[in-house]
């Protein structure tokens, strides 16, 4: 079965969500979606997402968790390239079951100068897969291999 079928299956992507396009490791992490206007990521979990146990890998859902806080807090910021993650917990709480349509609902508590601190539920329809709290180095461009200006 590809992926194309599998999704098939599970139904179609919910408007608004476009496929992630990004430079970096999420781009190898097929079914990865973004709406812009709800500053929400989610994902269709596919077979490659899954483990031994045929559930969601609780890495690629760590993976989802922290791009929709990179997302979130860039889209929120206005800043030009995303944050860094300086920490980030997770609880995984229900299993993400294969084909299932998972949301990222992030939720800012400070959005400071250098660091932002955010939590969010992982969401399958009305079940909170997993939660995560996480502390992020905003845009300094020395983080990201560029001379900062000062």
């Amino acid at each position: 079965m590809s992926t194309a079928d599998f999704v098939g299956e599970s139904g179609v992507v919910p408007a608004g969500f476009q496929p992630m396009s990004r430079p970096g490791f999420v781009n190898n992490c097929q079914g990865v979606y973004v709406n812009l206007e709800r500053r929400m990521v989610a994902a269709r979990i596919l077979p490659e997402h899954l483990n031994p146990l045929g559930i969601a890998h609780g890495g690629f859902l760590a993976t989802l968790a922290d791009t929709g806080f990179g997302t979130t807090i860039k889209l929120t910021a206005g800043a030009e390239l995303p944050p860094a993650t300086i920490n980030l917990d997770m609880d995984y709480l229900s299993p993400a079951l294969p084909g299932r349509w998972i949301e990222v609902q992030v939720q800012i508590h400070k959005l400071g100068r250098n660091i932002s601190v955010a939590s969010c539920s992982l969401l399958d329809g009305d079940t909170l897969v997993a939660r995560g709290k996480g502390t992020f180095i905003n845009n300094t461009r020395s983080l990201h291999g560029r001379a900062d200006p000062s």
